[in-house]
């Protein structure tokens, strides 16, 4: 945002954590009090557990999402907190379908999560913007975005928040 500008969001995907299938809990601060919580490093979702799951027995890093999600399957740790695309696709996948399911989706917290992804355009060009702008929200409102958006998704890829900036 220092140097270059964004377009208002079209797209932010929830973050979601996936637990054992035989565990019944949610994506909460209460319901994670005491688990082991898997986050890939130096991720907005390693920032996000440490803040908010303060409960937890632990945040533990892995270098990638792989390593996190096969240490659940394992039962190595309880969690594991992501990007709920990634883990819908390991929840597709026969590890995934064997071991888990998921338990909800974290609450919002723009600070960390960010409120979602705009265009980048450069500073200078503020008519490019608001077409960008324009066009997102005439198709949001004709209701084109979601048509579209229900093919490829089974969840809001929209989300809550209004713009990226």
């Amino acid at each position: 945002e220092k140097t270059i500008d964004f377009s208002d969001k079209y797209y932010n995907t929830p973050t979601a954590i996936i637990g054992p299938k035989d565990q019944k809990f949610g994506a909460t601060p209460d319901d994670l009090k005491g688990k082991v919580i898997g986050v890939q490093v130096s991720t907005v979702h390693a920032v996000y557990a440490k803040k908010h799951f303060t409960g937890a027995q632990e945040i533990k890093e892995y270098q990638t999402q792989d390593e996190a999600n096969n240490d659940l399957a394992a039962g190595r740790v309880d969690a594991v907190q992501a990007d709920s695309i990634a883990l819908g696709e390991f929840l597709k996948s026969d590890q995934g379908k064997a071991c888990c399911d998921l338990k909800g989706m974290v609450a919002p917290d723009d600070e960390v999560l960010g409120p979602g992804v705009g265009a980048g355009i450069r500073k200078e060009d503020t008519a490019l913007k608001e077409k960008f702008n324009a066009g997102i929200k005439a198709i949001r409102a004709n209701g084109k975005y979601d048509e579209i958006s229900k093919k490829y998704f089974d969840f809001d890829i929209y989300g809550g928040a209004t713009q990226s900036n």
